[in-house]
């Protein structure tokens, strides 16, 4: 089921290691069929789009997701936003970043179940950054490898999505510190504390659509418990941490 999350924000979470090969650059602008699970790119020039819509399509050896945008003039519709791609793990997820983007109404994704007869993705999460713009998060449903382009007239950016072609790897448990969820205004409070206090925090929406902040992901049980406690006095008047075991494919569960 699809899943859109609310109005929130992010700052980016470096990413961790992959099975397979990494791809890193400009943002090509042509198919290349150069999958990969760990990847990272950056390309664009454009201000001032509107994401209008999301589309997925199954090609049967391979599956599409396409964003496609407005630009704010008829002589930018050559020109692709500016963009940040990458992808992360524990959960994994493709995180699409568009900063200066708008989104054709809060809910653009709300009324669409387009991932319903999906193989490979669960999930497409929304957020808006607090400083304005958009970011995505393509969940996968299994280990899989994406490749993204874009193309233009108007402008869009493709991703393909296969079954990972690597063998299955030994999956470990993470422990990852969270607060409880986040409505409204608590987003970027969190985000602003969590930075004060020298934490590079993330956001992550649980298997009920629920948004909240994470500060830490680590090994061992006794780690994340000892982060608790660490973080609870730099900024846990504001936030309450909790500790929780996932795997990397694991969509975090609801909050109770």
């Amino acid at each position: 089921m699809t899943k859109v999350a609310g109005v929130v924000s992010l700052v980016l979470l470096a990413v961790l290691a992959a099975p397979s090969a990494y791809s890193s650059g400009p943002l090509p602008s042509a198919k290349e069929n150069r999958f990969a699970s760990n990847l990272q790119y950056t390309g664009g020039t454009g201000m001032g789009f509107t994401l209008e819509q999301a589309r997925w399509g199954d090609h049967r050896t391979f599956e599409r997701i396409v964003l496609e945008f407005a630009p704010p003039r008829a002589d930018l519709n050559e020109t692709i936003p500016r963009m940040k791609v990458e992808t992360e793990f524990y959960p994994m997820r493709l995180l699409i970043r568009l900063p200066g983007v708008s989104a054709r109404g809060s809910n653009f994704l709300s009324a669409l179940n387009i991932f319903g007869k999906s193989r490979l993705i669960s999930d497409l999460d929304t957020y808006e950054i607090c400083e304005g713009g958009q970011l995505l998060a393509i969940v996968p449903a299994r280990p899989v490898e994406f490749e993204v382009f874009t193309l233009t007239s108007p402008p869009r950016l493709v991703v393909d999505v296969i079954l990972s072609r690597m063998p299955p790897m030994r999956e470990e448990r993470k422990f990852s510190v969270r607060t409880l969820p986040l409505y409204g205004d608590q987003v970027c409070l969190f985000l602003k504390e969590a930075a004060n206090a020298g934490v590079t925090p993330r956001l992550i929406t649980d298997a009920g659509g629920n948004v909240f902040g994470e500060v830490g992901l680590y090994n061992e049980p006794k780690e994340a418990f000892a982060a608790v406690h660490r973080y609870q006095g730099s900024f846990g008047k504001q936030f309450s941490l909790v500790t929780k075991a996932r795997g990397m494919m694991t969509v975090p569960a609801v909050m109770p």
